[in-house]
C-alpha cells in the first residue's frame, strides 16, 4: 500500500514546482503530531506552538498551498479519526486536523477496509489484491537483481508457496541474493519445519520503512492481530482457532464454533448470536484476514491466506508463554489459553464435533470438513491430545491407515513417558500387529515398534520377555539398515 501511495505521488507532483507532498504516519497520534511538527517546520509554523494549536496551524498552512497532496499512511485504528471509538487517552480531534480544500488530495493507506465508506466514499476504496504469477516473478527477480529467476527452476513452486505474497517474495529474493543460494535450495529451507520458521521471521532492511516497523514476514501481521484483539474479543478468538484448521474453504459453521467454544470450560462460552458472529467475521475480512468465497450453492466459505496462519501460529509459540509469564493477560484470557495447545485443541474439537462420524450423513458433508479434519489432526499431534487424534484419523481414514496407526503410536509413546506402561504396553502389541501385517516384517517402522514394545516390557521389570524382543529388533535393524545406521547403534545401547 505504502509504495503505491509512493508511486502516486510522484506521478502527481513530480512534474509540477507548485505541488507539495506531506507525508504523515498515521499509526497513532504521537506519530500523527511528530510528523506535523516537521512539516509545521518545513511550512515556517511557529516552532514554540504545540499540541493542538501546532495541529491548527499546520493544517491552516497546508489549506494555504495552490497544490498539495497529503498522504495519510497506515491508518489502522479508525477511531483515531471519529471511525468507532477511538482509544482511552487519545485525541478525539484529530479528523479536524485533516486539511480539507478543493485545491488538495487525500489519500489514504489502511489495512482496514472499513475506511472506504466512513472516512472515504465507499466507491473510492481501492483494494490492494494478491500479485498475479508474473507480477510476482518479476518482484522476485528485482529483488535478486537476475534476470535467470524467469528460466529458473522452482520459481513457481517457491511463488505458490509463499502466496504471491508481495512482502514473503520481497525477503525471500533478498535471502536468497545475500546467501548466493538457487530458488530450489531456498525452497528447501521453506518447506523442511526445523528451517521454516527460522527463515520467515527474518526481518532485512528496508528504506521505504521506518526503522522501528518489523519487516519479518511472521511479525508484520502482529500490528493487525493487536487491533482486532482490542476491538473484539470474538474476532480474536476465531482467528486464533481456525489458524490450525486448513486454509481453504472454510465453512461458516466452523467459525460460529470457534467463536463459542472453550475447552476450559466443558460447556461453551455464551451463546453468540448470528449476528454477532457475522460482525466479528466481518472484522477479520475487512482486515484482509479473510476472503470470502461464494459457493455455487449460494452458501458462504472463507478463505485465509496460509502465511497468515503461520504468523498467528507463531505468535502463539513465542509470544504466548511470554505475555503469561508478564502477566499481560488476565482472567479468561491468561495462563494456559495463551498457547498452541489450547487453540488447537478447541479446532480439533469443533472439528470433532462437526465432522459426521455416523452412517447415512451425506458424503458432501463429510467432503467439506475432510481436509480440515486431517490438517487439524496433523497440529494437535503435537500436543498431549493424541486421544482425540487417534479416534479422528480412525473415523475419517481406517484402522489400517498410516496415519491412523502413527497417532496410535504417539499415544502410546505419551503413557509410556507418563508412566502408564500397562495402557501403553496394550497399544504397542496392537501397533506391532498392524505394522506387521500392513508394512510386513521387515518394514523400519515394524522393526521401531518391535524395539518400542520391548522398552515397555523393560519399563515394568519384564527383563525375560523384553530382551529377546531387543535382540529381534538389533538383528532384524543389522540386515535392513546395516550396522552403522544411527537406528541399529541405538538398538546396541
Amino acid at each position: 500500500k505504502t509504495q503505491i501511495a509512493l508511486d502516486y505521488a510522484y506521478r502527481r507532483c513530480d512534474n509540477d514546482s507548485e505541488c507539495c507532498v506531506f507525508w504523515v504516519h498515521a499509526d497513532n497520534e504521537a506519530t500523527f503530531m511528530s510528523d506535523y511538527k516537521t512539516i509545521g517546520k518545513k511550512l515556517g509554523v511557529d516552532d514554540r506552538l504545540d499540541g493542538s494549536d501546532l495541529l491548527d496551524a499546520v493544517c491552516s498552512k497546508i489549506g494555504e498551498r495552490s497544490k498539495w497532496v497529503m498522504i495519510l499512511d497506515n491508518a489502522d485504528d479508525l477511531g483515531l479519526f471519529g471511525v468507532g471509538r477511538a482509544q482511552q487517552g487519545t485525541n478525539e480531534n484529530l479528523p479536524k486536523y485533516v486539511p480539507h480544500t478543493s485545491r488538495g488530495t487525500i489519500l489514504w493507506t489502511s489495512r482496514d477496509a472499513h475506511i472506504a465508506g466512513t472516512l472515504v466514499g465507499s466507491r473510492r476504496g481501492i483494494e490492494v489484491r494478491s500479485m498475479a504469477t508474473d507480477e510476482a516473478t518479476m518482484l522476485l527477480a528485482r529483488v535478486r537483481d537476475e534476470e535467470s529467476t524467469f528460466e529458473e527452476g522452482g520459481v513457481d513452486d517457491l511463488l505458490e508457496e509463499l502466496q504471491r505474497l508481495p512482502l514473503a517474495i520481497s525477503q525471500a529474493g533478498a535471502y536468497i541474493r545475500r546467501m548466493s543460494m538457487s530458488v530450489k535450495e531456498y525452497l528447501s529451507l521453506l518447506t523442511r519445519g526445523k528451517t521454516r520458521w527460522e527463515v520467515l521471521k527474518m526481518s532485512d532492511s528496508d528504506r521505504h520503512r521506518r526503522p522501528e516497523v518489523s519487516n519479518s514476514v511472521l511479525e508484520t501481521w502482529r500490528i493487525s492481530t493487536e487491533r482486532i484483539r482490542a476491538e473484539s474479543k470474538m474476532s480474536y478468538r476465531i482467528l486464533r482457532v481456525i489458524a490450525y484448521v486448513d486454509s481453504q474453504d472454510i465453512p461458516y459453521d466452523l467459525m460460529a464454533a470457534a467463536s463459542r467454544h472453550s475447552i476450559v470450560d466443558e460447556e461453551s462460552t455464551r451463546q453468540a448470536t448470528d449476528v454477532e458472529v457475522q460482525q466479528a467475521i466481518m472484522r477479520l475480512k475487512e482486515f484482509s484476514f479473510l476472503s470470502l468465497r461464494r459457493k455455487e450453492d449460494g452458501g458462504r466459505s472463507y478463505e485465509m491466506h496460509k502465511l497468515v496462519q503461520e504468523a498467528i501460529r507463531y505468535g502463539l509459540r513465542v509470544r504466548g508463554p511470554m505475555e503469561t509469564a508478564l502477566g499481560e493477560t488476565a482472567g479468561r484470557e491468561g495462563g494456559p489459553e495463551n498457547g498452541e495447545a489450547y487453540y488447537s485443541s478447541i479446532a480439533l474439537r469443533i472439528v470433532e464435533d462437526l465432522f459426521p462420524v455416523s452412517e447415512g450423513k451425506p458424503w458432501a458433508r463429510c467432503e467439506q470438513y475432510m481436509t480440515h479434519a486431517i490438517r487439524v489432526g496433523e497440529w494437535a499431534e503435537r500436543e498431549p491430545v493424541d486421544e482425540r487424534v487417534w479416534g479422528l484419523r480412525r473415523n475419517i481414514l481406517g484402522e489400517k491407515h498410516a496415519n491412523t496407526i502413527r497417532s496410535m503410536a504417539s499415544l502410546a509413546t505419551t503413557y509410556h513417558s507418563q508412566g502408564r506402561y500397562g495402557e501403553a504396553e496394550g497399544i504397542c502389541q496392537e501397533v506391532l500387529d498392524l505394522r506387521r501385517e500392513v508394512l510386513g516384517e521387515k518394514h523400519p517402522d515394524t522393526i521401531r515398534s518391535m524395539a518400542d514394545l520391548a522398552s515397555t516390557y523393560h519399563a515394568q521389570g519384564r527383563y525375560d520377555e523384553a530382551e529377546p524382543l531387543h535382540q529381534e529388533a538389533l538383528d532384524l535393524r543389522r540386515e535392513v539398515l546395516g550396522e552403522d545406521h544411527p537406528h541399529t547403534t541405538q538398538s546396541i545401547m
